[in-house]
């Protein structure tokens, strides 16, 4: 057994406890420590981990974590939940998307390294006890604070992994997102760089789990409505893998992308969107203008196709190659099946 399952195991049944997983510590002596909250139904019954603040300035997913764990009413659940606050406490504390002592993407490092860098002895903690028990996995992020964005859905889907697309995107659609975004494991236009691959729900669903990514809006600062709608569709998560009896309603529809790529300034200046997230943008209509420091406009932000919005810049001060939207080039209705 595991630290987690253990605890999971000596709960009195309709109880929730709460515990941290070391992982090493700081050049003070101050631990380095992963802090969980355990809860367990009154039957027993599958098991629901939800992860959040994997990028440690990506706030949201974290109070909408805690306001679903405490919120559950534990009498009327079957099996439990573990909920991971802070996935990267270093990055955490330091209000930062990566940890300061080496800088690397917690989630380019799963499974992780027992023996490796900070971040990758992290990884490997919290992943020896997820690995061990568990249905289903929800990872929890926002974009980059420069961003606004309304949430929206992220999955990947394993080669090996006997998950259907179906079964994702319905679990997708309990968050009412703007969109749901197949991410390739492989190097694809339009996509960041990085080991997409080490992914914790890319690698849960290595174990042949259901495992995905919801967005909550935009890092660095509480958006309370998204905060919410992230802590109802974890709800329905939980009642859709049968940990209480209201299943969510069958099928229902969603808008699927099937190609997105980010939008990067050719000039630098001050951009200023003339947009909002979930906006479909005709040919020749403006994703936005930049202005040079004295107020011309230098560049007219357009697209020879139309484009979904997925999230617009806010930040306004760019710099040549600094990214300024992130859209949609193809879409389509996809209708979900029932459960």
């Amino acid at each position: 057994m595991t630290i987690i399952t253990d605890h999971l195991a000596r709960l009195a049944p309709a109880s929730r406890g709460q515990g941290r997983l070391v992982a090493g510590s700081t050049a003070t002596g101050a631990e380095i420590s992963i802090p969980y909250i355990a809860a367990r139904g009154a039957a027993d019954g599958p098991t629901l981990w939800v992860t959040a603040t994997v990028h440690g300035d990506e706030v949201n997913g974290t109070l909408a974590a805690l306001d679903f764990v405490r919120n559950l009413d534990l009498a009327a659940m079957r099996g439990a939940c573990v909920v991971i606050p802070a996935a990267n406490p270093l990055a955490f504390d330091a209000r930062a998307k990566t940890a300061p002592q080496d800088g690397l993407d917690i989630d380019q490092q799963f499974p992780g390294a027992a023996g490796g860098l900070t971040t990758q002895r992290v990884a490997d903690r919290l992943w020896r006890e997820i690995e061990r028990a568990g249905d289903c996995l929800v990872s929890l992020h926002t974009l980059t604070a420069h961003f606004e964005a309304k949430p929206y859905g992220v999955y990947k889907l394993h080669p090996d992994g006997p998950v259907a697309e179906d079964v994702l995107l319905r679990h997708l659609s309990f968050y009412d997102p703007s969109v749901a975004c197949l991410m390739p494991t492989v190097k694809a236009a339009g996509e960041l760089p990085g080991n997409i691959s080490g992914a914790i729900d890319y690698q849960f669903q290595a174990l042949g789990k259901t495992a995905f990514m919801v967005e909550l809006g935009a890092g660095s600062r509480i958006e309370w409505p998204y905060v919410e709608q992230g802590s109802a569709g974890l709800r329905r998560t939980a009642a859709e893998i049968g940990m209480f009896e209201d299943r969510p309603a069958p099928g229902g529809t969603l808008r699927k992308v099937l190609k997105r790529r980010h939008v990067t300034a050719d000039t630098g200046g001050l951009f200023r969107a003339a947009c909002t997230p979930g906006d479909i943008l005709q040919p020749g209509s403006p994703l936005g203008v930049i202005t040079d420091i004295f107020g011309d406009i230098v560049d007219r932000v357009t697209f020879a196709e139309p484009v979904l919005v997925i999230a617009a810049r806010r930040d306004p001060v760019v710099a040549t190659g600094d990214r300024i939207g992130f859209v949609a080039t193809a879409w389509e209705s996809r209708t979900l099946q029932s459960a």
